[in-house]
């Protein structure tokens, strides 16, 4: 197992969004199987399969077709070229889409998610031309609840016993945003 490396970002310039790539596969496995407890707490499991190289490598041949077609757009957020956590625009559809993001435990607090979700508010509004961006979070989430409050995003629905973490049934909340008054395009 990789040892988790401190990565206190003081210099938020230092952060980079870039497309997944395959190239990516080494460094990704990693960078998941590091965290991999941490994230296991707040989100569902993936599969043991995703944590081999042919399992990361599998996924990121996925989410590439996805994008490709206009579906998906996979992002690897960097702090000084180490991958910190990765921010998704995914189910992109008759100008909407979904938005999530995780972050390595060691960069969460610092502003990371909020800097990563503006940038894909303005990569779907900008690039994709979307209207509307939903994103579904646990109610016991409260960081990423109001990292979406900061971002004027509305609760719109609640779901029961939606998602299952560490053998729990979470009941779950879904934000929506509406894009055409928050995003400045250049």
């Amino acid at each position: 197992m990789t040892p988790q490396r401190d990565v206190r970002i003081r210099h938020t310039k230092d952060l980079t969004f870039s497309l997944l790539t395959p190239e990516d596969a080494f460094e990704l496995l990693a960078f998941e199987t590091a965290e991999r407890a941490w994230f296991e707490q707040h989100i569902e499991a993936r599969r043991k399969q995703f944590y081999t190289p042919h399992g990361v490598s599998q996924h990121i041949v996925e989410c590439l077709a996805l994008n490709a077609q206009g579906r998906m757009s996979p992002q690897l957020i960097r702090h000084k070229g180490v991958i910190i956590g990765r921010a998704n625009l995914r189910d992109i559809d008759q100008g909407s889409a979904q938005v999530g993001y995780r972050l390595a435990e060691n960069a969460c607090g610092q502003g990371i998610a909020q800097k990563a979700l503006h940038h894909l508010m303005k990569e779907a509004r900008c690039i994709y031309g979307l209207d509307t961006l939903t994103a579904t979070v646990s109610v016991e989430n409260r960081a990423s609840q109001r990292v979406l409050e900061k971002a004027k995003f509305t609760i719109v629905e609640k779901l029961s016993a939606y998602s299952q973490v560490a053998d729990q049934h979470l009941e779950c909340v879904v934000y929506q945003c509406a894009l055409k008054e928050k995003v400045d395009c250049p």
